[in-house]
C-alpha cells in the first residue's frame, strides 16, 4: 500500500538509470524510497492537517503542535524551533546518529544494499560498539569462574535467579587492573579502543591505562536498536562510588537514554504507562516479578531526551523513586521535565527504607501492584510533601506552601486537569478555594509569557529570508516549466546578496544535469543554514507556483538590486567631482530609476 501524501513507494536499483542518470548514489536510492511520513510515525503521532501531517516536536518541549511533515515534498519542519530537514536527518537529530548510521538504518528498513565502502565501520561509535562486546563476553565468562562466585552470591542474596541473569546479560568484573585490559588485546581491539568505549581510562601522569571497572557487578546497557552502548558497574564490598557508569562516548549519552527500554517497550505499550525508578536492580527485580514496563535514569537527572524516549511509547508515567530526601528531590526535578513534556504523571510512595527491589522481595509482587494502583496524582503528591514541610498554621507558611506548588501547576496545559485540582490544594493547604484559583490564574498567565518569548527567542535564530526570496525560491522547486524559464532569465548580480543565491545555484546545477530537482536533493547539496531556508519556504504557506509568480519575485529582487546601485550613486554625488563625473552619474541614476518603476510594476505585493 502506498503511503499517505503521494510518495511513491517505487525502489530504484542502484546502478539503474533514474531521472535521466546512471544512479549509483545509494544515498539517493534510500532518498527516493524512504517515506518520511512512515518513519516520523513510528517515533510520534501525527494527524493530518490539511495537505500535511502535524505533532508535537521531538526536538523542544511544546504544548501546541508546530512541527509538520510534508509528505509530497518528503520534508519536515518545525515553526516552534526552526528545525527541519528530510528523513536522514530527522535519525540523525532523533536517534543521535551520523549520517553513515543513519543511511545504514534507512537502507536496511527498505532492503537496500549499502555498498562496502559505505559502512560505518570504521567510525568512532562502532569501534566502541565492537570493544563493548568484547567487554560483556568477558564479564559474562568472569561471573561464572571461580573468581566470580562473590558476585554470584551478591546476586542471589537478591534474589536473581539464572534466567534473569541470562536475559539481563549481567557479568562480572574482577578486582584486577589489566584483565579487561588483556582480553581485548587478545580479542583484537586496540587500546585506543577501549580507552574510546570508556572500559578503560588513562593515569594523567603516567598515560598508561587500566581498567575502569574493577570489582563490579556488571549491568550492560543496550538500546532500543539492541546495541550495546555502555556498561553499569555496582561495587562489591563498601568501595566508592557505589554505582559506576560508562562516560559519555560516541556509543553512549546518560541523558539519551533509559535502561532497560529495550525489554520495557512492550510492557509500556500494553500498560499503558510507563515506571520510572531509580537504579538497575530496581528495574531488574520489577521485570523479574512480571512488572515488565520499568525503566530506569543512568545516573543522571532526568532530561529531555528521556522524555523523547518515552514519548515513543506512552504520555503517561508512575514516578517511583527511593522515599528519603534524595528521592523526593530527584522525583521532583523529574516531575519539572515531564510536565513541560504535557506527560500526565503520578507518584508511588513506598515505606520509608523500601525501595521496589526491596520492597518486592519483602512482601511480593502483588503488594507492589497495590500500591502502583494508589499512585496519587503528581501535583498531590507535592501539595502533601510541602505541606508535611511548612507550618501551615500561619499565613506565611500556607504562603510558602503554595507558592512552591503553583509553578508545577501551572505547567499543566490543560485547564480542566488544572482546576480539578484547586478543591485539593485549598482542603491540604487550608486556603480557600477561589484564592487558590486566583493565584493559579496569576501563575499560569506568567508561565504563558515565558514560553512566548522562549519562542520567540527560537525563531528569531532561523535565517530569515523574504517574501520575494521564499516565493522565487518555490516557483524554482514546485514547477518544471517556470523553473527552466526563470533560470534562464536570472542576470549576473541578481542574487548577489540574496540568503537564496547558494540554493538557486544548487538548483541550477542539478538541471544542467539533468537530474531531478526535488526538496531533499537541493538540500543535500548546501549548508546547514541554506538548507534551513528550504525546509522553512517548503513549509510555509504559498499559492501554486506560476510563472507570473515566478517571474513577479525575480523582478523584486532585481529592483532591490538596483536600488542599491542607485543608492551607491547618489552617495557619490553626494560627495561632489568633476562636472562630466556628475553629469554621467546622474543620467545612470535616471536609468536606474525608470528601471525600477518598471520592475516594481511587475512585482508581486510584498
Amino acid at each position: 500500500m502506498p503511503p499517505a501524501g503521494g510518495h511513491s513507494q517505487r525502489r530504484p536499483e542502484v546502478g539503474t538509470r533514474v531521472g535521466g542518470r546512471d544512479r549509483t548514489d545509494v544515498v539517493e536510492v534510500v532518498r527516493a524510497q524512504a517515506d518520511l511520513r512512515s518513519i516520523v510515525s513510528d517515533y510520534l503521532p501525527l494527524k493530518k492537517s490539511g495537505a500535511k501531517y502535524r505533532g508535537l516536536c521531538p526536538f523542544h518541549s511544546e504544548k501546541t503542535p508546530s512541527f509538520y511533515v510534508d509528505a509530497d515534498k518528503q520534508l519536515f519542519y518545525c515553526f516552534g524551533c526552526g528545525t527541519g530537514g528530510d528523513v536522514f536527518k530527522f535519525l540523525m537529530l532523533y536517534e543521535k546518529l551520523e549520517f553513515p548510521e543513519a543511511l545504514k538504518t534507512l537502507a536496511a528498513r527498505y532492503g537496500i544494499p549499502v555498498p562496502a565502502g559505505r559502512s560505518p565501520e570504521n567510525s568512532d561509535r562502532h569501534k566502541a560498539l565492537a570493544a563493548n562486546r568484547q567487554a560483556l563476553a568477558y564479564f559474562r565468562e568472569q561471573l561464572g569462574r571461580p573468581g566470580g562466585e562473590a558476585a554470584r552470591k551478591y546476586l542471589a542474596g537478591r534474589g536473581m535467579g539464572g534466567g534473569t541473569i541470562e536475559r539481563f546479560q549481567i557479568g562480572f568484573a574482577p578486582d584486577g587492573w589489566s584483565g579487561l585490559k588483556n582480553h581485548l588485546a587478545s580479542a583484537g581491539v586496540s587500546e585506543g579502543d577501549g580507552v574510546l568505549a570508556g572500559l578503560l581510562a588513562r593515569k594523567e601522569e603516567t598515560g598508561r591505562s587500566y581498567d575502569r571497572f574493577r570489582d563490579r557487578v556488571m549491568y550492560p546497557i543496550v538500546n532500543l536498536a539492541d546495541e550495546l552502548i555502555g556498561f553499569g558497574g555496582r561495587v562489591l564490598g563498601e568501595g566508592e562510588p557505589k554505582y559506576l557508569n560508562s562516560p559519555e562516548t560516541p556509543a553512549f549519552s546518560k541523558g539519551e537514554n533509559l535502561y532497560a527500554i529495550g525489554f520495557a517497550r512492550e510492557g509500556i505499550r500494553k500498560e499503558g504507562y510507563a515506571i520510572l525508578v531509580e537504579g538497575y536492580m530496581d528495574v531488574i527485580a520489577l521485570h523479574q516479578a512480571g512488572v515488565a514496563h520499568a525503566v530506569a535514569t543512568l545516573g543522571t537527572g532526568f532530561t529531555t531526551g528521556h522524555v523523547r524516549l518515552l514519548k515513543r511509547f506512552t504520555d503517561r508515567v508512575v514516578v517511583n523513586f527511593d522515599p528519603d530526601a534524595a528521592g523526593r528531590a530527584a522525583t521532583r526535578r523529574s516531575l519539572e521535565v515531564l510536565l513541560e513534556s504535557g506527560f500526565e504523571v503520578s507518584v508511588v510512595s513506598l515505606p520509608a527504607g523500601k525501595d521496589p527491589d526491596l520492597f518486592i522481595r519483602e512482601q511480593g509482587p502483588e503488594k507492589y501492584r497495590e500500591r502502583l494502583g494508589a499512585a496519587v496524582p503528581y501535583i498531590e503528591f507535592l501539595t502533601r510533601d510541602v505541606a508535611a514541610r511548612q507550618d501551615l498554621s500561619g499565613t506565611r507558611g500556607k504562603v510558602a506552601a503554595l507558592n512552591e506548588v503553583l509553578p508545577f501547576l501551572a505547567r499543566l496545559d490543560n485547564p480542566v486537569r488544572r482546576a480539578g485540582h484547586v478543591e485539593m490544594l485549598g482542603t491540604v493547604l487550608g486556603i480557600e478555594d477561589r484564592l487558590v484559583l486566583q493565584e493559579l490564574k496569576d501563575a499560569v498567565r506568567e508561565r504563558r509569557k515565558g514560553l512566548q518569548a522562549a519562542t520567540l527567542h527560537a525563531a528569531r535564530g532561523s535565517w530569515i529570508v523574504s517574501e520575494s526570496e521564499s516565493r522565487l525560491l518555490r516557483a524554482l522547486m514546485d514547477a518544471r516549466d517556470v523553473r527552466r524559464t526563470i533560470l534562464g532569465e536570472i542576470e549576473e548580480g541578481d542574487l548577489e546578496t540574496s540568503r537564496i543565491a547558494e540554493v538557486v545555484k544548487a538548483i541550477r546545477d542539478l538541471v544542467v544535469k539533468d537530474e531531478d530537482v526535488t526538496y531533499p536533493r537541493v538540500a543535500s547539496l548546501v549548508s546547514d543554514q541554506a538548507r534551513d531556508i528550504i525546509t522553512r519556504a517548503a513549509a510555509l504557506p504559498h499559492p501554486p507556483a506560476t510563472l507570473e509568480e515566478g517571474r513577479g519575485c525575480l523582478m523584486a529582487l532585481r529592483a532591490a538590486r538596483l536600488e542599491r546601485q542607485m543608492g551607491d550613486i547618489q552617495k557619490r554625488l553626494e560627495s561632489g567631482g568633476k562636472a562630466a563625473d556628475v553629469d554621467d552619474l546622474l543620467r545612470r541614476k535616471v536609468e536606474l530609476k525608470r528601471r525600477i518603476e518598471a520592475l516594481r510594476q511587475a512585482s508581486p505585493s510584498t
